[in-house]
């Protein structure tokens, strides 16, 4: 990637099976400076192929071609080439094609017949919001130098990533657990930093729900596989959320949930863990051998109540159970306590134990204190945006994010400590687990 004065120049591959089409387009961006075709396809497998040698920065695939259609080879370039952006185009114009085609990956569409204005400015616009993905793929390609000269191992896996696993977890039902789950997801994000979020709330799981995702796939999907895991099976289950987080849903059906075992859960987490620097797990209010395995595995847990007398109860309950576990052992010293949806005004806050009392109760200071504003949650709930994406610096989108950053610093303190003792020639300001992905 260039300096802010060199001119860029967009990598174009053009899919079409209509030779006229494809050839009509070359022309039409000939006239563009900033612009120029790569490369060509009519075919969706010939597209997956081309865009594999020449690594475009924009792919034109048209939905209609005759061996594989162009949803199908979207999903495959966008897997093998993630700082490829790709535009649809169609003569349809239904909303269920342009679903498919942002689940596939898309990231953008066009209805034919395509005016020059509008086809240029699309190119442009999908080129620049894919420009945090560019810069997170050359960094990822500089870390794999990295780990390559300190003789660090890959995993198999393209980007190998920090491993941090965040488990949020409420006794309680109705205290906001996926709220704060998607949101602390999207706050971790930035243009360095790969974010997995995870439902393992197996039998009503609802992140989907709350981030307006539709996904043919599923955990169970992976928990079959997962003895077999390789990136091409994980991109095709994952979906992707308008913001570029990966999220991974629960099953559709409750049923579903007896069919996945605890440990497969835990091995599931530990794989994907290598492929990403923050690992996001919401889960059921459920205390069972899966709740202790994703407490064992897991960095960071954020413990969930509100400034009601059942959950407070119920909070201190898990407290005692957790300085008293043996197996695993410490999970105290894991804990962020999170009292969520607390009233700021008097009159709303009647029937609500003070803060004070709760910290004196639980003989615990309280981590972070989320605010309650139920209708701009409903809002971003119903619009599937997370409010750390739309409203960071006011309440509770503010406290949230600064939650995020306050495990964000937590875990970052923890890997210089040990780099202290580990590498202690190759430490950077960022951590070294964020470059080896692990500690050994």
């Amino acid at each position: 990637m260039g300096s802010g004065s060199e001119k860029r120049v967009i990598k174009v591959l053009i899919v079409d099976d209509i030779s006229d089409t494809r050839e009509n387009l070359r022309k039409l961006l000939a006239f563009e400076a900033d612009i120029q075709v790569v490369g060509d396809a009519g075919t969706g497998r010939e597209a997956i192929q081309v865009a594999g040698e020449v690594q475009p920065d924009v792919v034109l695939m048209d939905i209609n071609m005759p061996d594989m259609d162009g949803i199908t080879a979207t999903k495959a370039i966008s897997t093998a080439v993630r700082t490829a952006a790709v535009v649809i185009m169609s003569v349809q114009s239904e909303p269920d094609y342009l679903r498919q085609a942002m689940l596939a990956g898309a990231r953008d569409y066009l209805t034919k017949p395509i005016s020059s204005e509008e086809l240029y400015a699309t190119i442009r616009r999908v080129y620049e919001r894919n420009e945090p993905i560019r810069q997170q793929e050359a960094q990822m390609a500089s870390m794999k130098t990295v780990r390559a000269e300190v003789g660090k191992p890959d995993y198999g896996v393209p980007g190998a990533g920090a491993g941090h696993v965040i488990v949020l977890y409420s006794p309680q039902g109705g205290v906001g657990t996926t709220t704060l789950a998607t949101n602390l997801a999207s706050a971790l994000m930035r243009q360095d930093t790969r974010v997995l979020l995870i439902d393992c709330d197996l039998q009503f799981g609802d992140v989907d729900a709350f981030l307006n995702l539709q996904s043919q796939s599923s955990i169970l999907d992976l928990i079959k596989a997962v003895n077999d895991l390789d990136m091409e099976i994980i991109d095709n289950v994952l979906v992707t959320h308008t913001s570029g987080l990966k999220v991974l849903v629960a099953p559709p059906h409750p049923e579903l949930a007896y069919d996945i075992r605890a440990d497969a859960v835990q091995q599931l987490v530990e794989a994907l863990a290598r492929s990403y620097d923050y690992v996001v797990i919401d889960t059921s209010t459920q205390y069972d051998d899966m709740t202790l395995k994703l407490f064992d595995v897991a960095e960071r847990i954020v413990l969930v109540s509100n400034g009601t007398i059942p959950a407070i109860r119920n909070t201190r309950k898990m407290l005692d159970i957790f300085d008293h576990l043996k197996n695993p052992p410490n999970l105290s010293d894991k804990v962020f306590f999170v009292l969520n949806r607390i009233p700021t005004d008097r009159e709303r806050s009647r029937g609500m134990v003070p803060v004070a009392s709760i910290e004196n109760h639980l003989k615990r200071k309280v981590d972070s204190i989320i605010p309650l504003e139920e209708r701009t949650v409903l809002t971003s709930v119903n619009q599937g945006v997370p409010l750390v994406a739309k409203l960071k610096t006011r309440s509770p989108g503010r406290e949230m994010a600064e939650l995020a950053e306050l495990i964000r610093q937590a875990v970052e303190a923890q890997e210089r400590q040990i780099d202290a003792t580990q590498l202690p020639d190759t430490r950077s300001k960022s951590g070294i687990r964020a470059l080896f992905g692990g500690t050994g």
